[in-house]
């Protein structure tokens, strides 16, 4: 099947952490269709360009308000691709605006994927987006609306199509070998994210500071940059801990699951996540996970390998890094990681995606009849 993926988020070499997981949708759809990436640049006036991106041909238009002409040289630019494709598949709700419009004139099978916590939390976002949510409401012209976890799945739902959401969640490959477990005398915690408010790395530090209060030898490992790094950093030194806390910054994917084999337990306290694709690579790599229970990853972060936290205190978080070192020490590490890379592999998640294909090819040409047989009769 020819499918014309459009998405306003999109890595590239010079943006690799763009939405990653975008791109690892699309790989796992590759390996059963014949897929085309149009990458529509928001805000920005660079030249257009046709490249091939990790083996993915990738077309990357750009679309600026300021000028005018951009909007219907995208619109042009997604008009001509479309009419090479048998599948229309949108990622990322911005993207939805880019093309209606020429959907509306084609009408061909359209499946949309959502990752946006905006979608299910507009206050999270801030309050321009609360002005617009109602914006939403455009995710009833997809045939198939696709999420990441059930939870936002079934917000979803209130704005689809009847029975049109379903799940398709991201991918995780990870077939390194596994290290075993091996906790030594430093509890060694890492974290993979931001280092922005949602993520809450000041509280991350306080739980430090709370296990080390306790006697515990307890070290974290902070992957990622961001503009709290100063921040980070300053209230460490002020609690005396600036030994305990490594902040690597950003750090070339490649380098992420050695990151969290050295550790014992992947720590992030954030406020709001939805599939959580950090937490599932540590679990991949046969490490418990402890986080706020904030978000859709309960779908996989079970009492198997997990111990989510209702109420994220310094003291809370402590008990709960306690408790998993409890439960899971000196463990055999596949425990964790091979339903992890059984249940989120690209085999598995481009199946989910085939099936979304044919639901949408199906629902496009029900569609159809009904027309046919309101104008016969």
């Amino acid at each position: 099947m020819r499918v014309l993926v459009v998405s306003t988020w999109y890595p590239s070499v010079q943006t690799p952490t763009q939405a990653p997981f975008n791109h690892e949708h699309v790989r796992a759809i590759q390996s059963d269709h014949t897929v085309r990436v149009v990458h529509v640049r928001l805000r920005s006036s660079a030249a257009a360009v046709t490249e091939t991106f990790d083996g993915v041909h990738v077309s990357r238009i750009s679309l600026d308000l300021k000028r005018p002409w951009s909007v219907l040289t995208v619109l042009t630019s997604l008009r001509r691709e479309m009419r090479h494709a048998d599948v229309l598949h949108s990622m990322a709700f911005s993207t939805i605006l880019m093309v209606l419009p020429v959907w509306l004139v084609t009408r061909m099978p359209w499946v949309h994927t959502e990752h946006w916590n905006g979608v299910t939390n507009p206050a999270s976002v801030g309050p321009l987006w609360r002005r617009f949510a109602w914006l939403r409401n455009l995710l009833r012209f997809p045939h198939v609306v696709t999420g990441v976890t059930t939870q936002l799945t079934e917000r979803l739902q209130h704005f689809a199509r009847p029975a049109a959401a379903r799940v398709v969640p991201c991918v995780v490959d990870n077939n390194r070998p596994l290290r075993p477990w091996s906790r030594g005398e430093v509890l060694k915690l890492v974290a993979v994210g931001g280092l922005v408010p949602r993520k809450r790395p000041l509280l991350a530090v306080d739980t430090v500071n709370w296990l080390t209060d306790r006697g515990e030898d307890a070290t974290l490992q902070w992957i990622g940059a961001g503009v709290l790094e100063r921040e980070v950093l300053e209230h460490a030194s002020a609690l005396g801990i600036s030994q305990r806390i490594q902040l690597r910054g950003a750090v070339p994917p490649e380098e992420v699951f050695p990151g969290m084999e050295e550790a014992d337990i992947f720590f992030l306290p954030s406020e709001q996540e939805n599939f959580f694709t950090a937490a599932a690579e540590a679990l991949s790599c046969g490490r418990p996970v402890v986080a706020a229970l904030a978000g859709g990853y309960d779908d996989y972060c079970d009492s198997t390998n997990s111990v989510l936290v209702e109420r994220p205190t310094a003291e809370n978080l402590g008990l709960a890094i306690l408790e998993a070192t409890a439960l899971w020490a000196g463990r055999a590490p596949t425990e964790i990681a091979l339903p992890i890379r059984e249940r989120f592999n690209s085999r598995v998640v481009g199946g989910l995606f085939t099936e979304a294909y044919a639901a949408a090819r199906y629902a496009t040409q029900r569609g159809a009849l009904t027309e046919r047989s309101e104008v016969d009769g």
